[in-house]
């Protein structure tokens, strides 16, 4: 079995700290997860949410085969929806339309999963990297983990 290192987050991390009272918050929250879990095993809640599920598979094949099933109302639906979405090409944006609107319309944007997979794979130098960006957004996200329970 290969072991996760845990990550780093010394980098990005705002204002870190490592206080004792978080640590003591973060073994407390450790432990009513542990606690849930066992809640939800002793409930048998893991063996009822694999039933449901492959009931759930059962009911969609079902709909493919009988065709789909509502009841408006009782409120039950048994139902296998048409989503259409419409993707416009860019190319015919211009084609057809007047160039001020073409342009108000096609968004230019750079694909940064992208970039970052040519920056990390060595193809962009990193001494050119500062000279791309033309701003820096600085956000933040909380990580809350005690480790281990999923």
């Amino acid at each position: 079995m290969v072991v996760k290192a845990n990550p780093d987050y010394s980098e990005s991390a705002f204002n870190l700290t490592n206080s004792a009272e978080l640590s003591e918050m973060l073994n407390q929250r450790r432990y009513m997860e542990v606690r849930i879990v066992g809640a939800r095993t002793m409930a048998g809640l893991p063996a009822m949410e694999q039933d449901l599920a492959a009931l759930d598979n059962k009911i969609k094949q079902l709909i493919d085969t009988l065709g789909s099933f509502q009841d408006v109302e009782t409120g039950r639906y048994a139902v296998k929806q048409r989503r259409q979405s419409i993707i416009y090409s860019p190319a015919k944006i211009r084609e057809y339309l007047p160039a001020k609107y073409a342009e108000a319309v096609i968004d230019e944007h750079v694909n940064e999963k992208v970039l970052t997979s040519l920056i990390k794979g060595g193809q962009i130098s990193d001494e050119i990297v500062p000279q791309l960006s033309a701003d820096t957004r600085e956000t933040y996200a909380y990580i809350i983990q005690t480790g281990g329970l999923k």
